[in-house]
């Protein structure tokens, strides 16, 4: 039975097929060592994607033929930029199984800013947040800046604690469960729904950080009345093969009606006077000025895009991926992976480092020898990459930093998969980092700049 729906899900997702679509993979670089340029292996989803040909057409096609700014124009290019506009709100439902009645979509520029509106939202309701430390910064700093933050603890290999989930729920009584839903260090991904039982028994919310799960596994938010249910979902469309600048924040309408305005200006009211004035409803209420229209019309085409093909398609494809580069690296000595240790527990981000190799260095190596793209360092994930490399006590490095020495900063290499990505890709990654590991490369890199250890969402 299992060997049948495995073959069936092959031949759902043709990777041959897949790749056709996307332009990128048809670029080259030269390499030290090499006569002719190299294709770029692309392992470095987890910062972003790349759109697909039916992206960049639908992209392209709005700013020929349909560009205009939205709502309120009453000429034809207006009312064709609105009805596109409006009708992504529907798309993003759709993708995450979240009911029109009682749930507003708000769109965005980015998960960051999706983020702090949520933040931004819950600030004024009494109690804490609870944060686990599998986040990235951006689902931790923003509510640090409007109450009190309480985290939760991660198991040594980088799960999320369930028995200090619970004790703090119950001892702290917050306002708020700040989730991710897939890590963007290990790719571990939490139990939402169960995270969101607990949370609501306690009478709390849950706030999912979906930027690394959305374009990789299936999601979905379940009906508003489930115990499981998740009341604020986050992502960005540049880590599901959309263009850079749109994203979107799934919340309860009722509560986000509550709030002020994100950002009071343009578009946000229906009246102003010297000294008054009238605030609309969710979402208008918090997207103040001209949205990014293009951008989210082009996510609608990507979330299209990736429903077309089928998320459990997806995640069996990046499944075999992640297990074949794990066993891989397992057979590398001097190698250690971050996190858990089955393939199934994570999405496909497999961060680890070598030893006596800084991960700067590394990286650098993959590219310039190999035009493997991975990413390296903290991952805007600082107190849950401290924690994976065993760092207790990081008074030296903050010392350091404060100082202006931002040499040999901890961090990782982490190599993401995606749509595109093949087992021969996969099996070029191995066969540079075991020359790494063994000494074996042209250049020297020693002395590399350590560059930024994070990326945005």
């Amino acid at each position: 039975m299992i060997a049948r729906r495995r073959a069936t899900l092959e031949s759902m997702f043709d990777v041959e097929a897949v790749r056709a679509q996307f332009p990128i993979t048809a670029q080259r670089f030269k390499v030290a060592g090499a006569a002719e340029p190299l294709p770029v292996v692309y392992l470095d989803h987890a910062a972003s994607t790349h759109p697909p040909r039916v992206v960049l057409d639908t992209l392209r096609d709005f700013l020929e033929h349909s560009y205009a700014n939205v709502h309120r124009g009453r000429h034809f290019l207006s009312q064709i930029a609105s009805e596109h506009f409006e009708h992504v709100s529907d798309v993003v439902r759709g993708f995450i199984g979240g009911s029109k009645d009682g749930n507003t979509v708000v769109l965005c520029g980015n998960t960051t800013q999706a983020l702090d509106l949520a933040a931004h939202v819950m600030g004024a309701v009494p109690g804490p947040t609870l944060v686990t430390l599998l986040e990235h910064h951006s689902n931790d700093l923003p509510h640090r800046r409007r109450g009190r933050v309480v985290h939760v603890g991660v198991t040594a290999d980088g799960r999320l604690d369930h028995d200090d989930l619970v004790a703090k729920l119950e001892r702290e009584r917050p306002k708020l469960v700040a989730v991710t839903g897939a890590s963007n260090v290990t790719g571990y991904r939490p139990a939402l729904h169960e995270v969101a039982r607990l949370a609501h028994a306690h009478g709390a919310l849950v706030l999912v950080d979906a930027a690394q799960l959305l374009a990789h596994a299936p999601l979905d938010v379940l009906p508003n009345d489930d115990p499981g249910h998740l009341d604020f979902v986050a992502a960005a469309g540049h880590k599901a093969y959309a263009p850079f600048g749109s994203a979107f924040l799934f919340g309860p309408t009722e509560r986000l009606d509550a709030a002020e305005p994100y950002l009071p200006g343009g578009g946000t009211v229906w009246y102003v006077t010297e000294d008054d004035v009238f605030f609309k409803k969710s979402p208008e209420r918090h997207e103040g000025g001209t949205p990014n229209i293009a951008g989210a019309v082009a996510m609608s085409a990507a979330l299209g895009y990736l429903r077309s093909i089928g998320m459990d398609a997806v995640r069996e494809h990046e499944v075999a991926l992640t297990s074949r580069a794990m066993a891989g690296l397992r057979a590398i000595g001097g190698v250690t992976i971050l996190g858990a240790a089955e393939p199934t527990a994570r999405i496909g981000v497999v961060a680890f480092t070598i030893e006596g190799v800084r991960h700067d260095e590394a990286a650098t190596i993959l590219n310039q020898e190999a035009a493997v793209a991975v990413r390296n360092g903290c991952f805007c994930a600082q107190p849950y990459l401290y924690r994976l490399l065993g760092l207790e006590d990081t008074t030296a490095l903050r010392e350091r930093l404060r100082a202006g020495d931002e040499s040999n900063l901890p961090g990782a290499v982490r190599p993401s998969f995606g749509l595109f990505n093949t087992e021969a890709e996969v099996d070029r990654l191995l066969e540079i980092v075991r020359d790494i590991r063994a000494g074996r490369f042209a250049g020297k890199y020693a002395d590399t700049p350590a560059g930024s250890a994070c990326q945005e969402l």
